[in-house]
């Protein structure tokens, strides 16, 4: 259709054309200003949930730190306490020496170990006078015990119509002390006990022999073995005697080998609070010297609470306590030297360089949040 020489439709036409194309274009660039919001929200939401999701995993490593320590404490404990409750029963051993008559019963029982004086206490004890008593509590003949293995053979005397009564006697170990704590000892003794003749000589006496008892802190194993075979008018007699094995029981060596790891770790924490303060990461503080000489003044009383008190110059002085030591020496000089290095400029500079870090992380803090802030508003 025209009109007055104008295409009116072709006008139309080019003008709902020239429409289109500007919405078109309106829509592209809102299009694209909205997909560019959302890519903005979702970043900010994967920064928020960054920044906060660190300090949460800081905190569940931490706590499942604690309690793991926590646990293996306890672990610990109960098992040192179970150890010291199981340890130190002897292992019953008895042997008989064969005769005629109720023969005499012997009972040794161990009551002390010196591992330093290589020395074991033994109680013996007439836990049945037999065929040789006719109360029970005395003997009607004298009876001479012969017992070796000590310093030197010792005899002990039951005289005639005298009341009987258990002797100690101190058997020879041999073992080696410095070997702490896994040092072990072996005693052997023969015990034989003897009546008086007409002919004033020492004859035998058929008996039976039973090692028993326990000793705290040590695990002591005894043998009962046969010797020498003697006749008698009571029979052949068989001289028995005893073998002992001593080892430090396990609840011991726990006790020990705790001690030792408490001194290791004293040094460990001195080095890396010397190390810490001589690179300038942490201010100087001069009460620290007292705590390193403290922890360095404790060491000789915490190496004598040792089980057993092993003496100075064993295997354990020269693997562990004289490291420990050096190490503690080492970091006093350390400190020392930072102290002497950085002086009051030293200390103002580990102050500037600690605000500025705390500066920084509360930057970083504040920024986390700001982005937050804006996810939640868009």
């Amino acid at each position: 259709m025209r009109r007055g020489g104008i295409d009116v439709r072709g006008r139309v036409a080019t003008s709902r054309a020239t429409h289109h194309a500007r919405a078109g274009v309106t829509g592209g660039a809102a299009l694209k200003r909205r997909r560019d919001k959302r890519h903005a929200l979702v970043a900010a939401l994967w920064h928020n949930v960054a920044v906060t999701s660190r300090p949460r995993a800081r905190s569940r490593a931490r706590s499942i730190g604690v309690i793991g320590g926590v646990l293996a404490i306890a672990l610990l404990y109960v098992v040192v306490v179970v150890l010291y409750a199981a340890g130190g029963r002897i292992e019953h051993a008895e042997a008989s020496s064969g005769g005629e008559g109720v023969p005499l019963e012997l009972t040794l029982t161990p009551v002390d170990i010196d591992g330093a004086a290589s020395t074991m206490s033994v109680r013996i004890n007439p836990t049945d006078l037999g065929s040789y008593s006719s109360d029970d509590f005395s003997m009607d003949e004298a009876v001479h015990v012969l017992v070796t293995g000590t310093n030197g053979a010792r005899t002990i005397e039951y005289g005639a119509d005298e009341v009987v009564g258990a002797e100690t006697v101190a058997l020879t170990l041999d073992g080696f002390i410095e070997q702490w704590p896994f040092d072990r000892y072996t005693a052997e003794t023969l015990i034989a006990p003897m009546r008086v003749d007409a002919d004033g000589q020492g004859v035998p006496i058929p008996y039976v022999l039973t090692a028993d008892g326990r000793v705290p802190g040590w695990n002591v194993v005894a043998e009962a073995v046969s010797t020498v075979s003697v006749v008698t008018e009571d029979g052949t007699i068989t001289l028995l005697g005893v073998q002992f094995t001593i080892t430090r029981a396990a609840s011991t060596v726990a006790f020990g080998l705790v001690l030792l790891t408490l001194m290791v770790i004293a040094p460990v924490l001195v080095l890396t609070a010397a190390i810490t303060v001589y690179r300038g990461r942490r201010k100087i503080e001069v009460t620290m010297l007292g705590w390193i000489g403290a922890m360095l003044f404790a060491t000789i009383p915490l190496r004598n609470f040792f089980p057993g008190s092993p003496p100075i110059g064993s295997w354990v002085d020269y693997l562990i306590v004289l490291w420990v030591i050096a190490a503690l020496i080492a970091g006093l000089v350390i400190f020392v030297f930072a102290w002497l290095r950085n002086g009051p400029d030293g200390v103002a500079a580990a102050q500037s360089a600690g605000d500025a870090d705390a500066q920084g992380d509360a930057s970083d803090a504040d920024a986390g949040s700001d982005g937050g802030g804006a996810g939640g508003g868009e």
